[in-house]
């Protein structure tokens, strides 16, 4: 097995997917990592913190699941001899560069969905997903590039646009992303009370732990 082989096994020991592609802005080689969010499993447990000239969010769900999977992915793919780090803050850059989705889409590990998220046909909208940037030979999964298209999953559905609460939600896009709460729409046990209203209506998927 080669040392590219051996990395895809360990990535996929820890991950429920993995996919690899190309940053389309600085080519280099992204690792994209998915696990799948669930109420025992919960990544998108966030705290807001208050820090000097405001609040910000704590990615609590993420540090204690995500995490450790990624620091031992990290430590492997190190003592394998290629370089690796994360793309942002704990392999998500909140920037949105580079859109992880799209790079998701490219990796093959599921199709743009009508609530914009990435759409497996495994699981559904409930992947998380993060990146590791490395300069290990990997080879490309899926079309290698980003396509947005019809889902043929979301042809004949409308729920996650007739659930938004907001009315801001259109086959494949938002029309005001700034009123979109799935950020922030309130206060919840002191924590961030996240709307997935699109999410939870979706049909397609299970949100399993595999």
């Amino acid at each position: 097995m080669s040392k590219s082989d051996e990395i895809l096994a360990c990535a996929r020991s820890l991950f429920d997917v993995v996919g690899v592609a190309r940053d389309p802005s600085t080519k280099d080689t992204i690792l994209i990592l998915g696990l799948v969010t669930t109420p025992e499993r919960d990544l998108d447990d966030f705290v807001l913190e208050k820090v000097k000239g405001g609040r910000e969010s704590f990615w609590r769900g993420f540090i204690r699941y995500a995490k450790p999977k990624l620091d031992a992915l990290l430590k492997f793919i190190k003592q394998q001899g290629f370089s690796a780090e994360l793309v942002g803050k704990l392999g998500y850059s909140p920037s949105g560069r580079p859109n992880l989705k799209h790079l998701a889409v490219a990796a093959g590990l599921g199709r743009q969905g009508k609530n914009t998220l990435v759409i497996s046909p495994r699981f559904g909208p409930w992947l998380r997903f993060m990146a590791i940037r490395t300069n290990a030979p990997l080879a490309l999964t899926g079309p290698g590039v980003y396509a947005k298209e019809e889902n043929p999953d979301c042809k004949a559905c409308q729920r996650c646009i007739e659930a938004c609460p907001v009315a801001i939600l259109q086959p494949y896009r938002l029309t005001d992303t700034d009123h979109c709460l799935a950020a922030i729409s309130g206060e919840r046990r002191g924590e961030l009370a996240i709307c997935d209203k699109c999410v939870v209506v979706c049909p397609v998927g299970e949100r399993k732990i595999p």
